[in-house]
Parts: C-alpha cells; sequence; structure tokens
C-alpha cells in the first residue's frame, strides 16, 4: 500500500459505481469445465449465487479466512473475465503466498458496508465461489437484496473492542491471517506466476520499464536536498475530470529528498505514469489501515485515477491498489461535465 504518514478528520465521499462488465486485455475464452484446472486469466466464470456460496462460510462469513463480503453480494449470478490469479499478494510491504483465488476484471470494494472506505480494493474470489461459464451472459438486473451490513448478520464488518473502539474486518485486514510470507529471494515465486498465466511478456515489459524509472528515482533520492515539502500550486480537481500526469521534472520539484508530500509518498512505479492522461476515481478522505483496522482519515487531499494501480514493479504482485496522487501531480485536461 503506498505509504502515508498522517491523518486527522474528514467527511466522506461517495464511492465510485462500478461497471457491471469490466474490460480485460486478456484473450477471453470460456473456463475449463474440468474442476482439476484452475481458473486462469482470460476465463469467463460466473459468481456462484449467495446460497451457494454461504454454504461454504464459516460463522464469521469466511472460507479459509478470506471474508466473503457484503460489497460483494451484488455480484452474484454475473459473469467476469478472470483478471489474474492471486497466487501472491502483498500485505505490510510484504509478499505474501495466497493461492485458490483469483481477481475479476477490475471488480473493486465500494466500502458500502465499511462506512465508506474509499480504498478501492481489488476483490479476491475463492475459486469455489464461482463456476465456469461459455462467456459474457446477458445483464443482469441489480441485485433487489440491499447490502447493509446488517442485512446478513454472519458477514463481520468490524469488531468493537471494550473501550468502544472500532475495528473493521475486511478483506484486506485478514490477508496477513490467511497468507504466508515469502522471502524474496524464493525465485518459485516467478515460477508460479507464469504456470498460472499471470506473468507474460506484458508484465516482462513492465518490470523492464520499472527499472529504468528505479534508476532515476534512487538518483533524485541521492541527490535531493529538500528536507520539506515544497509549495506548489494545486488545481481544484474533482471525480470524473480528466487529467493528465505532470511531468517528472515538475512532480520531483514537490517532494522531500524522501519522496514525500506532506507524508504521501510518490514512488518509482508511478514516474512511468508521468504525461498519462486518467479519469479521477474519487477523492479520497477516510480508508481502513489494513494493519489495525481502523479508519483513518485524511490530513490533505489526494485522488485516486481510473487504471493508475500498482503493477507489483519487479515482485509482480496481482493486486493492483489504487496510487494516490496530490492534486500537485497533476493538470487538469477537461472537467466531468465537459
Amino acid at each position: 500500500m503506498q505509504q502515508t504518514k498522517s491523518s486527522t478528520s474528514g467527511q466522506p465521499s461517495p464511492a465510485k459505481s462500478l461497471p457491471d462488465a469490466p474490460q480485460t486485455s486478456r484473450p477471453l475464452r470460456p473456463a475449463p469445465q474440468n474442476p482439476a484446472r484452475p481458473f486462469r486469466p482470460g476465463d469467463w466464470v460466473e459468481v456462484r449465487s449467495l446460497a451457494e456460496i454461504s454454504a461454504t462460510l464459516d460463522s464469521e462469513g469466511k472460507l479459509r479466512g478470506l471474508p466473503f463480503m457484503h460489497e460483494m453480494v451484488q455480484f452474484c449470478g454475473k459473469r467476469f473475465p478472470v483478471s489474474k490469479r492471486a497466487e501472491k499478494t502483498c500485505f505490510a510491504e510484504r509478499q505474501r503466498r495466497l493461492g485458490n483465488t483469483v481477481h475479476l476484471g477490475d471488480i473493486r470494494c465500494e466500502g458500502t458496508a465499511h462506512d465508506g472506505c474509499q480504498l478501492g480494493c481489488l476483490l479476491f474470489w475463492r475459486d469455489e465461489w464461482l463456476k465456469a461459464a461459455p462467456g459474457p451472459g446477458p445483464p443482469v438486473p441489480p441485485a433487489a437484496m440491499s447490502v447493509h451490513r446488517g442485512s446478513y448478520p454472519n458477514l463481520v464488518t468490524r469488531r468493537t473492542l471494550p473501550d468502544g473502539e472500532v475495528l473493521y474486518v475486511c478483506q484486506a485486514t485478514e490477508l496477513g491471517k490467511l497468507s504466508t510470507e515469502i522471502k524474496m529471494w524464493n525465485l518459485t515465486q516467478y515460477v508460479r506466476e507464469v504456470c498460472a498465466g499471470n506473468l507474460t511478456f506484458r508484465e516482462v515489459k513492465q518490470v523492464i520499464g520499472w527499472f529504468f524509472s528505479f534508476l532515476q528515482w534512487r538518483v533524485f533520492k541521492s541527490t535531493s536536498k529538500t528536507e520539506t515539502t515544497p509549495k506548489f500550486q494545486a488545481e481544484p480537481i474533482s471525480p470524473g475530470d480528466l487529467v493528465e500526469v505532470r511531468s517528472k521534472k515538475e512532480i520531483l520539484q514537490t517532494l522531500t529528498k524522501r519522496g514525500y508530500n506532506f507524508g504521501l509518498a510518490f514512488s518509482a512505479e508511478m514516474l512511468m505514469l508521468c504525461g498519462k492522461r486518467y479519469r479521477v476515481v474519487n477523492i479520497v478522505k477516510k480508508m481502513i489501515d489494513e494493519n489495525t483496522g481502523k479508519m483513518r482519515f485524511m490530513q490533505r487531499t489526494c485522488v485516486t485515477l481510473d487504471s493508475a494501480t500498482c503493477k507489483g514493479a519487479f515482485k509482480c504482485c496481482p493486486r493492483g491498489n489504487y496510487h494516490f496522487w496530490r492534486n500537485e501531480w497533476l493538470k487538469k485536461i477537461e472537467a466531468r461535465d465537459t
């Protein structure tokens, strides 16, 4: 997760609506009918009914430690392409072994049952919650069932401590408990990624690009002498606006020598996105800290951009968290009403 240092209180903003049919650049094909072969990127699958999924869950709404969340109910009965197998993931800046889990398209958590968390995490799906599909089926009308957390008491969303403090429970907060750490020098992790269909020429090209950006990043951090965040004029930005990521030179001028802008870290991977254009997804004001389960409130404005997500650098992590962007790093091209 992109690092932040400071937090304070703030007001929630509405979460982004998810598309019914996410896009993927992978060749799409029917999922295998043979259950012995796990789902692979490009397979079409259908999310099982809530009744079928409920039969796989324990008293806390989990399957082998992974929660099925309220925000996922709306996708029951719908078809999506598998984008990645989650053979591994990241938690607390460490790579973790997972397995028997996939990501579907760009289906993300809206935070509706978790008091409006705005992280927009890519959802994890156990293989048992899915079944093979021949392709994209007809549009499914929105589920009549509510995703309010009180509707499904066995799907735990939070725990209240004796002192009244609330700790949230979601897929992100549980990753550290249901996975095992992968050491950096363990090369079998890359073999598993190749066998799962996650590591293709596209990902190799991404790693090569990251390497050159990392060298530029190291040069900046070793030569910069800026101790405090410089002041820089920022434009007001709203969800739906089309923005362009400013040039490397402009962005580096807004950072301390450690690569921070008022506590928010910029990264080598984000340098690769300079000059590209994206739609603003959300203005992030609050999010659940996956390490503690506590809600954190952002002190200064930061935004997320559609498809501007973490590619895992050389680790090839498929989790795809949103990068956080300061307004100072973006240039508005057109407003959402244009």
